[in-house]
C-alpha cells in the first residue's frame, strides 16, 4: 500500500461496506473514513492498519486485503487480524482474492505468526466457501459477541 493508493483503497472500503449492507439489513452502513483519516491511521511511525492491494492499472485497484493487529493479548504476540478482503466483481474468479490472502499469509510468516484471524458475515456463503477452499476454518474456541446500543445504554444507566 502506498499513499497514491488511498483514493482507490477508500473506494474499495466503501464498496465493502455496501456489499455487506446488501447481504444483511442489520449491517451498519455508516462509513465515515476519508483519505485524510486513512493517511493519518495507515502511515507514520505507528500505523494502525496495513493493506495489500491488487493493481488493476494506472490509479486503479482490483482488490484489497486490509489488516491490523490486536496488540495486547496474553501470548505477548499481537494477533494479526484481516479486517477486509474485497475484490471488485469484475476481477472475481481471477485469483485476485487468493493472491491477496497469500500476501497476508506471507506477512504473518514474516512477522513470526503461526496464523491470522478474520470475521465472516453469516450470510456471506460465497466468502465462507472461498476461505474453506484456502484451508481456513471457523474458530472452534471462540464466538464473536456484541453489546448492542440498547443493552449498552441500559448497562450504563443501571446504578447497581
Amino acid at each position: 500500500m502506498n499513499v497514491s493508493d488511498l483514493p482507490e483503497l477508500l473506494r474499495l472500503m466503501r464498496a465493502t461496506v455496501s456489499f455487506h449492507a446488501a447481504l444483511s439489513s442489520e449491517h451498519d452502513q455508516t462509513f465515515s473514513l476519508d483519505e485524510a483519516e486513512l493517511l493519518r491511521r495507515g502511515f507514520g511511525k505507528r500505523p494502525e492498519f496495513g493493506a495489500y492491494v491488487a493493481d488493476a492499472g494506472p490509479k486503479s485497484l482490483a482488490g484489497m486485503a486490509v489488516h491490523y493487529e490486536i496488540e495486547f493479548v496474553h501470548t505477548s504476540q499481537p494477533l494479526l487480524m484481516l479486517k477486509w478482503l474485497y475484490v471488485d466483481p469484475e476481477y472475481r474468479g481471477q485469483r485476485v482474492g487468493h493472491n491477496l490472502m497469500r500476501e497476508v499469509a506471507l506477512h504473518a510468516r514474516a512477522t513470526g505468526r503461526e496464523c491470522f484471524y478474520w470475521f465472516v458475515m453469516n450470510e456471506n456463503m460465497m466468502a465462507q466457501s472461498f476461505y474453506r477452499g484456502l484451508g481456513g476454518t471457523e474458530d472452534p474456541k471462540w464466538q464473536r459477541w456484541i453489546m448492542p446500543a440498547e443493552a449498552l445504554n441500559q448497562l450504563v444507566e443501571d446504578p447497581r
